[in-house]
């Protein structure tokens, strides 16, 4: 697997950022994107996780690794710990984003040998 796919999945299953987490049980990726502007893309020299330092940038390399963006509309399940975390987290998270990718799941690592690059 590509180390965008990897270093995605290691800082979504980390308990050190709060930008980004798994949604609907795994299947989805939901990001925060005032958050994780500061959190993630905001890091400099040795902490700097991706190349691209702008969201626009990081929505390109999803795109290309096979990510689909979900809207408002799609069936996602949140949980009533979930929203409640959003509600107290307020302001600071930013518009939520939701992308999908059927090869990018929480629970099944393996399937990341299976996502190709666009």
């Amino acid at each position: 697997a590509c180390s965008f796919l990897k270093k995605l999945q290691r800082i979504i299953s980390s308990r050190v950022f709060h930008s980004i987490w798994w949604g609907d049980n795994g299947y989805c990726v939901v990001i925060a994107e005032k958050l994780f502007r500061k959190e993630v893309l905001g890091r400099r020299g040795h902490l700097k996780i991706f190349q691209t330092e702008s969201m626009r940038g990081f929505i390109q390399q999803l795109k290309l690794h096979g990510f689909c963006k979900m809207e408002g509309d799609s069936s996602i399940s949140i949980s009533i710990k979930e929203l409640q975390a959003l509600a107290a987290a307020g302001s600071a998270l930013g518009k939520l984003l939701f992308y999908h990718n059927p090869c990018f799941k929480r629970d099944c690592p393996s399937l990341l040998g299976t996502c190709l690059r666009r």
